[in-house]
């Protein structure tokens, strides 16, 4: 399924009483940018055919908005020139906490037309092709944990038992503006509970088709930080806030289905060595190292990868275990899906959807078929650093950069070996307290 699109956004228009509109986009690190603007300006014909210009920069700079100056050709060394960010109306949506506003996600173009190709949401569009070449698609839905603080300190904003709705009511304030919040964006949103860490909340969505599921994440993770905002609170989606806690993840629900809407994952429940089954699972594993720099992309993400937490540092694969970074739910025709647990919360929601089915599609096309039980025994130690993480994706599977682009794999791998450098230049309290 896709997420509803409204009547104006079908027939690409404004509705009549919106004062402005946010015209947005992801960047790298997967937070939403862009402007806000008169109705008027995106309503045009040349804005709808050719989009309204906005600066690559954006796709080159660090979470401190930082200019990244390794980069080649984007960026400051580019000049940073001019990017086409075209609306795309099926997204439409209001906006809760701006009155009188609604917004519409776009696609970055070059001046000449082609797509931006490290532009993460054309990321996925060109995976999501290539997934489709093989006459599948992808139905998705992430698993957002996240931190509940005090504006401007790290307190929590409630306790930590899990699953508890005394929990759950100390920040019902919040609770009841998010729902609300999704219900407008029209998000899905389905199941909120704590879990066991103080201030710690996951949030669940219906799956909706690969492109709307990013959507739908990256417009959940806005909406959980202005919730938060407007009850004097903090939503934080960093991996691992708190030493010696849970960390917050984002796994990932994804089944994969054929031109007949048909299950492709359907017959692993019968079969233990259904090949269908055997190839997507080997494809996710295998690329996992490489991988672990789209899915674990900071160097905050590796402290939430530590055993003993249920979060996955092998690439092993099982059914209904909540230990292994790749989980088979096989549940008959409709429900059978993988959960991919390796990624944080901290996670870019279209960089991830794209690394699975590039993944998948490597799995597809494999020469290697390993068995069920060669599948069940797997468990190579995945990335623990950043540092071990950016060498991995080094040695990525070619593979990849055909259906990722290899222009996105070099300007991604470069924007994380900056991260790297920044972390390898500072130095910390702990390291003064410690060693001084």
């Amino acid at each position: 399924m896709t997420a509803p699109t409204t009547a104006a956004g079908q027939a690409g228009e404004i509705p009549a009483g919106t004062r402005s509109l946010l015209l947005l986009f992801p960047d790298l690190q997967g937070n939403l940018r862009g402007k806000m603007l008169d109705p008027a300006l995106v309503g045009t014909a040349r804005a709808r055919a050719e989009g309204l210009p906005t600066t690559d920069l954006l796709l080159a700079v660090d979470p401190r908005d930082e200019p990244i100056t390794t980069l080649s050709a984007m960026g400051l060394k580019g000049g940073a020139k001019d990017l086409l960010l075209r609306p795309d109306f099926a997204t439409l949506r209001t906006v809760p906490w701006f009155p009188g506003c609604r917004l519409l996600l776009g696609d970055l173009h070059e001046a000449d037309g082609l797509p931006c190709e490290v532009s993460p949401r054309q990321v996925l569009r060109r995976a999501l092709g290539a997934l489709a070449d093989q006459g599948l698609s992808l139905k998705a839905a992430f698993e957002f944990e996240f931190r509940l603080f005090r504006q401007d300190s790290w307190e929590p904003a409630s306790t930590g038992l899990s699953y508890s709705p005394s929990t759950l009511a100390e920040v019902a304030g919040f609770v009841d503006t998010l729902r609300r919040y999704a219900d407008d964006l029209r998000l899905g949103l389905c199941v909120v509970h704590t879990e066991g860490a103080p201030g710690l909340v996951e949030v669940n969505v219906d799956p909706q088709d690969g492109l709307a599921a990013a959507d739908t994440a990256a417009l959940l993770r806005l909406a959980a930080v202005e919730a938060a905002r407007q009850h004097g609170l903090r939503a934080s989606f960093l991996a691992k806030p708190v030493a010696g806690e849970e960390g917050s993840s984002a796994h990932v629900h994804f089944s994969l289905w054929d031109g007949d809407g048909t299950n492709a994952l359907a017959g692993a429940a019968a079969d233990p060595e259904d090949e269908f089954y055997r190839r997507a699972a080997w494809g996710v594993l295998a690329n996992l190292p490489a991988s672990s720099l789209v899915y674990n992309p900071n160097i905050n993400s590796y402290k939430r990868l530590v055993p003993g937490y249920f979060a996955p540092v092998t690439a092993s694969c099982g059914a209904d275990d909540r230990s292994f970074a790749l989980r088979a739910l096989l549940r008959g025709p409709s429900g059978s899906r993988f959960e991919l647990r390796r990624p944080g919360a901290d996670c870019n929601p279209y960089l991830t959807l794209a690394a699975i089915v590039a993944s998948v599609c490597l799995g597809l096309t494999s020469e290697q078929v390993p068995s069920r039980g060669q599948l069940d025994a797997h468990d190579v130690p995945l990335p623990s650093s950043l540092e071990s993480a950016v060498t991995a994706f080094r040695s990525r599977d070619a593979g990849l950069d055909k259906v990722l682009g290899a222009e996105f794999c070099e300007h991604y791998l470069r924007t994380r070996e900056w991260e790297l450098h920044a972390w390898q230049n500072t130095v910390t309290d702990w390291e003064r307290e410690r060693y001084a």
